[in-house]
C-alpha cells in the first residue's frame, strides 16, 4: 500500500523568513497559501487603496440597471424588503422613536416642524417681515411663538399663527424651559386692553 506524500507541520514564510506552523497560513484547496496570515494582510492593506469602492460602483450599478429593465427583479427586491422588515420591524421602530426623541436635527422631526410651519402662516401675511425678523435675531437668542404653533395653555390644546406678532426672542434657557406650554398668566402680559 502507497502512502501520499509527507505533510510538513511547518513552513517558512519567503516574505518575513520565519519558521511558522500550518495553521499560519491560510487554506487553499488541499493545500496552505504562499506567505503567512500576517504578511498576506501587510501585503493586501498595501494595496487596497487603488480598489476601494470599484467593486461596489460596478455592483451598484448593475443593480440599478436590472432594476429598471427587469420586473422579476423588482418584484424579488420587493419581497426581499418586506420579509427584512418584517424580521427587524420591532427593532427599526424602536430606533426611529430613540431618533426622534433624542435628536434634533432627526430629518422628520425637521419635515414636520417645517409643515407645521407652513400650515400655520396664514396667505395674508408678510413672509418678508418675518424673515427680517428672523435675520434681526440678535446673537445667542433663540426665536420663540409666543402661542406655541402646537401647544397647551394651562392645559389646554392651542395652536398659534406663524405671524410676526406671535413671534419673540429668547434666550435658549428660557426656550427650553417653556418648551410648547405656557399659562394664562403669561400670556397676559402680551394682551393689549
Amino acid at each position: 500500500m502507497k502512502s501520499g506524500p509527507k505533510i510538513k507541520e511547518s513552513k517558512i514564510c519567503p516574505v518575513c523568513g520565519v519558521d511558522k506552523p500550518r495553521t499560519d497560513y491560510y487554506k487553499k484547496l488541499n493545500s496552505i497559501s504562499h506567505k503567512c496570515k500576517d504578511c498576506t494582510k501587510v501585503d493586501l492593506n498595501s494595496r487596497s487603496h487603488r480598489y476601494i469602492g470599484r467593486y461596489s460602483e460596478y455592483q451598484n450599478d448593475w443593480r440599478r440597471k436590472k432594476y429598471a429593465t427587469e420586473a422579476e427583479y423588482r418584484e424579488k427586491i420587493s419581497e426581499q424588503k418586506k420579509a427584512l422588515y418584517q424580521v427587524k420591524k420591532d427593532e427599526l421602530n424602536q430606533k426611529r422613536r430613540d431618533r426622534w426623541a433624542n435628536d434634533p436635527k432627526c430629518p422628520a422631526r425637521k419635515y414636520y416642524r417645517r409643515k407645521d410651519v407652513k400650515n400655520r402662516t396664514p396667505k395674508w401675511v408678510d413672509l418678508n417681515e418675518i424673515l427680517e425678523f428672523y435675520a434681526n435675531c440678535p446673537k445667542g437668542k433663540h426665536i420663540d411663538h409666543i402661542i406655541p404653533l402646537k401647544g397647551f395653555i394651562d392645559g389646554r390644546p392651542v395652536t398659534g399663527l406663524h405671524v410676526l406678532w406671535n413671534l419673540q426672542y429668547l434666550t435658549p434657557a428660557e426656550n427650553l424651559k417653556k418648551r410648547n406650554r405656557i399659562t394664562e398668566t403669561y400670556l397676559s402680559k402680551y394682551v393689549k386692553r
